[in-house]
């Protein structure tokens, strides 16, 4: 099955590096970005950082003024899950526990379409742990640092 996710609104929740390093990677390949986190004030922190780290690569003349001002226009804060509705691409970057993923994964279930595609960035939990359980388990999918969402 293969599934376009070009131009998808994305969402991703944890505001931590790894969180942040996907925000930018999303954006700047073209996607609108919510980020969420759940300590407050955290993803519009994480947000002004990438604000920074896009000026120094502008600086560096590794990337374009207007790729980074569009990159920067296409992330946003925000303090609520349900903000996120209309987002077609999850990927999730919190705390690495099982509990917590899956409380996270039925909420976002609730809120977004049914095809909306679900990643995890784990790198020591089962997927299937995390999908048991779950109403769509077979729309999930792994990020990880060696290999692209699968």
């Amino acid at each position: 099955m293969s599934i376009d996710l070009r131009n998808t609104p994305v969402l991703v929740v944890g505001a931590g590096i790894m969180g942040a390093g996907i925000v930018q990677v999303a954006a700047l390949a073209g996607h609108p970005v919510k980020l969420f986190d759940m300590r407050e004030g955290a993803a519009a922190q994480a947000i002004d950082k990438l604000v920074g780290t896009l000026k120094t690569l502008v600086d560096k003349g590794k990337l374009t003024a207007d790729a980074a001002q569009a990159a920067v226009s296409r992330m946003v804060a925000i303090n609520s899950l349900a903000q996120a509705r209309e987002s077609g691409l999850v990927v999730e970057a919190i705390v690495e526990n099982l509990d917590a993923k899956r409380a996270l994964f039925r909420e976002l279930e609730g809120l977004l379409a049914p095809e909306a595609v679900l990643a995890t960035n784990t790198s020591s939990i089962s997927v299937t742990a995390i999908a048991n359980g779950l109403q769509h388990p077979r729309r999930w999918s792994v990020c990880t640092s060696s290999t692209r969402c699968r």
